[in-house]
């Protein structure tokens, strides 16, 4: 099948913290729509830390989610910040800060690609 014909979602988001729970559920949409189980809500939970970096960070903010083949599934914040993510030094004790770790440890691979206006953000997992 070509990759047109795969199943995809695309959403503008504002960046404003109500875009983080209308991601979680486009994503929990979506995967019903295209029977597709993410059993422990490792999906959602990649999605919110994704979205939460771009909309502390840019301006616009895209959600983008895609089928590429019949296990695997692809999510992709796109925003206008050029900089890349940075993942900080772990703190324990702070509120914050474990986002990209939580991306890593839950998705089977993740990471950045420069846009002409900016950058997209990306974990891909499988789902049964």
């Amino acid at each position: 099948m070509d990759h047109r014909q795969r199943p995809h979602f695309v959403l503008a988001l504002e960046p404003v913290d109500t875009a983080v729970r209308a991601a979680r559920d486009t994503v929990r949409a979506a995967l019903e729509d295209w029977d597709r189980r993410d059993v422990n809500g490792d999906l959602e939970l990649i999605t919110s830390e994704l979205v939460t970096n771009a909309i502390r960070h840019a301006n616009t903010v895209t959600l983008v989610l895609y089928l590429p083949d019949d296990k695997t599934v692809v999510v992709e914040v796109w925003d206008d910040n050029p900089q890349g993510p940075a993942a900080p030094i772990p703190d324990l004790q702070a509120e914050g800060g474990r986002g990209l770790m939580l991306v890593g440890a839950l998705s089977h691979s993740w990471g950045w690609r420069s846009t002409g206006g900016g950058k997209v953000t990306w974990a891909q997992t499988t789902t049964s």
